[in-house]
């Protein structure tokens, strides 16, 4: 709808405008291509043997991530435990399975199935 209220010269400013940021993006196409290709180059030639240190992805892409993104962060495994054995809870109760003294869980739900 705003094209019918566009003048000829916002026209052709919007359509070159087009081109540019279409010229712009093939170009960044073509440049993380290009870049990608060095990437696999590099990885299989140190699966080969070779003597070169797979690059980082900060080393690879140099200014794209931050750093605090780049930096691991230590967890404490007693808290990932935790979290762990709250979800099984979590899930059987959903299930309605019950621990007995044994500490095994009760997957008959109570049923009486014959044994053989």
């Amino acid at each position: 709808m705003r094209f019918w209220n566009m003048s000829y010269g916002e026209i052709l400013a919007a359509i070159n405008g087009y081109q540019e940021r279409q010229k712009y993006d093939m170009q960044m196409q073509a440049v993380m291509g290009y870049r990608q290709a060095q990437l696999i180059g590099s990885l299989v030639s140190k699966l080969m043997g070779g003597k070169h240190k797979a690059p980082t992805l900060q080393d690879a892409y140099p200014g794209v991530f931050p750093e605090e993104v780049l930096q691991r962060k230590q967890q404490d495994w007693r808290v990932m435990k935790e979290r762990i054995a709250a979800h099984g809870d979590q899930y059987k109760r959903k299930r309605g399975e019950r621990r007995d003294a044994g500490g095994t869980t009760d997957t008959d739900h109570g049923r009486n199935w014959p044994t053989t």
